[in-house]
């Protein structure tokens, strides 16, 4: 049996380059791979990747990485996934998250307010709809009282739901109504902290234990030449700490990085990496510890090694980019780290 993996894949190519991406989908699912994941910013949109994918594949499943609770009303996700699930035989996973404020106010023009409660309300109203209940909610932020009911049945009364959160309050809240938990740039060594802090508001909201499974997005480079791997690693890392807002670098502080996070914060002021790339400085400030943590760079073998790892520490399902080049590359990597 594979060990468990999903990947993400972007939507932003041409539609050459767009089939491209589906053949290497057809590909992962052909050796074992889970899942893919599609991510959505202000370019196409996820869903038409998905149905399109559907369409073409019959046993991978098919998620949001992520779809913000913004944008989007929880009855059209509802509406959506339910309607996706139909076509492709119960395949859906629904990944939510907040995005941020920038792009929730300056591109769908919505007010960034109460993300956690609404992602709370989001999952339950969705929940609701897909069981086939009629809709009476009275939330902090939805008050729906006319009892509508979805006008088909899918093939699921249950829609799995993950949460992409790397904050306590978000994860206590996502324990009480989620099926997974989807960090990134989360320490390797903190994973099973984070599983105790959500198992056990879990138990408190009356639910099992590991209702939340751990379905973590990891940086990983495949790279034989590894001093090349390591700069290309601790890109993504560096961008998000000193250019995206405050909840990563905030993260990593409370997880025993401050030193670190506020060095590479000191150094970004004067010396700006490339987007997703990095520089010297900031990778003296950030130091080997951190970036062991929060990536896996290397060799297929030492790749294959960092995912296993990362497996027995608490990831239940890891995911990572799809790999490019050919596709007999692609299948041998992606068989390589499900065998």
């Amino acid at each position: 049996m594979p060990r468990r993996l999903a990947v993400s894949v972007g939507f932003g190519g041409s539609p050459e380059q767009n089939k491209e991406v589906i053949s290497r989908i057809k590909v992962a699912e052909e050796v074992g791979v889970e899942a893919v994941f599609t991510a959505e910013t202000w370019g196409r949109d996820q869903f038409s990747l998905l149905t399109q994918i559907a369409l073409q594949t019959s046993k991978i499943k098919l998620g949001t990485g992520i779809a913000p609770v913004f944008g989007r009303s929880p009855g059209v996700l509802a509406m959506t996934a339910a309607t996706l699930d139909e076509l492709s035989g119960g395949r859906v996973v629904l990944g939510l998250g907040t995005s941020g404020d920038r792009v929730i106010e300056h591109w769908h023009g919505d007010k960034f307010s109460k993300p956690i409660q609404r992602t709370k309300e989001y999952i339950e109203i969705i929940n609701m709809i897909v069981s086939g209940e009629k809709l009476f909610y009275d939330g902090q932020i939805f008050k729906l009282q006319r009892g509508f009911k979805l006008l088909f049945e899918p093939p699921r009364k249950h829609i799995p739901i993950y949460v992409a959160s790397i904050s306590p309050k978000s994860m206590q809240s996502l324990a009480t109504v989620a099926d997974g938990w989807m960090p990134i740039y989360w320490p390797k060594s903190k994973f099973m902290d984070g599983k105790k802090m959500i198992g056990e508001a879990s138990k408190a909201a009356g639910r099992p234990e590991d209702a939340v499974e751990c379905v973590a997005s990891l940086t990983v480079v495949i790279n034989p030449d590894e001093q090349k791997a390591k700069m290309q690693a601790a890109g993504p890392i560096s961008w998000y700490v000193t250019n995206m807002g405050d909840f990563y670098h905030e993260m990593l502080t409370r997880n025993g990085f401050g030193e670190e996070v506020a060095a590479m914060r000191k150094v970004a002021e004067t010396h700006k990496p490339p987007p997703f790339g990095t520089n010297p400085e900031l990778m003296a400030a950030m130091g080997d510890r951190m970036l062991e943590e929060t990536a896996i760079w290397g060799d297929l073998e030492t790749v294959a090694a960092g995912i296993e790892e990362r497996r027995q520490l608490g990831v239940d399902l890891p995911s990572i980019s799809m790999p490019q080049g050919p596709l007999d590359h692609v299948e041998r990597v992606l068989g390589t780290l499900v065998s």
